[in-house]
């Protein structure tokens, strides 16, 4: 069914079913939902190649001063995760198939309303083939602009961006470190390194952390360099070569870290933890009927990663329910905790509850180092860990990509890697629902694998380096797990 010439002037979107929607009510509901300035809905065409499609999209410029307070810098899948978290909440028809960020602002009408005609004409073509980030430049650069490519730390710092993301082009002040250059959290520690190494000198993590795009970042450099003094040679930054991520990870933690792991087995950690084990296996037990399969695989002694599908928050206490009493009692967990709730886990009671029970909390601002260097430490010492390596919940209950960071520390602590899959927590409770209902659960261990096994697999998928080798391929291992009847 066609627009008819009403439904156009009232902006009205029909959709190939003959529904009509009003992109005005959409975009108000998802602007609720994140961090979010602008968005613009409208209908994409011919996407994947199938003529007559009609997909709902949405072109979405996000709130960069909030994402910056919280030291926040994946902008797509923190945007897309509140999204799929409130999309149930609307009729199938009305929920967005995708979204795109620009950085740029939209265009409007004089009216003060969004040119959607606009909007469209400028993001369809850039939709289809799956690009975000900056528009192409035209025009000439401003005298400021050209001052900062022109200056020394620019030169310098566009040169390591450069080596970092693999661009062939020129890279542009508009391009965006994460969407146009492909640098997520683990790739701004390696540029972290890479520009102090070029500077001879410490650079402050908000120059790096807080910029979005490559014009902040080099006006934060180039600020956090006023006044700091030559680094010796020793003390700079660790240059990118095949064993770079395992000198980064020998650095021991900060103190504030470093305080916060408890390796000892004193009475009251040992109590604490006997206590929220039984009171998990109870639960889990009565609402759940939670049932394991192949605990007999979690190794007694030595450095080990439990890596889990993950889907809901009942997944860790899951875990926890279902492990032999000894490596209950040795685990630590690698935890996400956002950016704000720091000043939270600072007080000492929190603190404490923390450092006992064994977390290592993480966010994928600069703290992500640090949790990375603690996880390390742990392995090192022989420790288990339980690492979800999809880093945050899916959302469809489908096991997702593996972020790099288990590659990274099972490559470089010869740790053994455990799959365990989980069936039922997603069903039972879902991201996108606030309670959870009773629903069957099922925690079945794998058995181990070491990582050199993992890489070589990897390497025969297609992998193009160790650590992307051992994700592919342990994924690969969960997948099967999962699927097993």
């Amino acid at each position: 069914m066609k627009e008819n010439i009403g439904d156009w002037f009232k902006g009205i979107i029909v959709l190939n079913s003959g529904k009509r929607i009003s992109p005005e009510e959409i975009e108000a509901f998802y602007k609720k939902a994140a961090p979010v300035r602008d968005i613009c809905v409208f209908t994409v065409s011919g996407m994947d190649g199938v003529t007559g499609s009609n997909l709902l999209w949405a072109i979405i410029q996000p709130d960069l001063d909030n994402f910056r307070k919280f030291a926040s810098i994946n902008l797509h899948s923190a945007i897309k995760e509140r999204f799929d978290n409130v999309s149930p909440a609307l009729p199938a028809h009305k929920r967005l198939g995708g979204f795109t960020i620009a950085l740029e602002d939209l265009p409007y009408h004089l009216s003060g309303k969004i040119n959607r005609q606009a909007v469209k004409r400028i993001y369809e073509p850039r939709v289809r083939v799956g690009m975000e980030g900056a528009l192409p430049v035209s025009g000439e650069l401003t005298e400021a602009d050209r001052g900062l490519i022109g200056s020394s730390t620019g030169v310098k710092i566009l040169e390591c961006l450069r080596e970092q993301s693999g661009i062939k082009r020129p890279i542009i002040l508009e391009d965006s470190l994460e969407l146009d250059l492909g640098i997520d959290s683990l790739g701004r520690i390696e540029l972290a390194s890479r520009l102090e190494q070029a500077f001879s000198a410490v650079i402050k993590d908000e120059a790096i952390s807080r910029a979005f795009i490559v014009k902040e970042l080099i006006a934060g450099v180039a600020g956090a360099l006023k006044g700091v003094k030559e680094l010796p040679l020793q003390d700079q930054g660790v240059p990118k070569s095949p064993d770079y991520w395992k000198k980064h990870l020998q650095v021991l933690p900060k103190e504030e870290h470093l305080g916060a792991l408890e390796f000892s087995t004193g009475f009251f950690a040992w109590l604490l933890r006997f206590s929220i084990a039984a009171i998990a296996l109870t639960i889990l037990k009565l609402f759940f009927s939670v049932k394991e399969e192949g605990a007999q695989n979690v190794p007694k002694e030595g450095a080990y990663i439990l890596y889990p599908n993950h889907a809901s928050d009942l997944d860790g206490p899951a875990i926890t329910a279902c492990l032999p009493r000894r490596p209950v009692f040795q685990l630590f967990y690698f935890i996400f905790i956002p950016y704000y709730f720091r000043s939270i886990v600072k007080s000492p009671l929190l603190r404490n509850f923390v450092k006992m029970v064994r977390f290592i909390p993480f966010d994928y601002s600069s703290h992500f180092l640090e949790a990375l260097r603690s996880a390390f430490l742990v392995l090192q010492r022989g420790k288990g860990l339980c690492f979800f390596p999809e880093g945050l919940r899916s959302t469809t209950g489908e096991i997702g990509i593996f972020k790099k960071g288990l590659g990274i520390l099972a490559k470089e602590t010869g740790a053994k890697l455990v799959p365990v899959a989980i069936e039922g927590a997603y069903e039972a409770w879902p991201s996108t629902r606030k309670r959870p209902k009773r629903h069957p659960i099922r925690v079945r261990f794998g058995r181990p694998l070491l990582p050199e096994d993992l890489e070589k697999e990897g390497f025969s998928m297609g992998a193009v380096n160790s650590y992307d080798a051992i994700c592919w391929a342990a994924r690969k291992a969960l997948i099967e797990l999962k699927a097993m009847k």
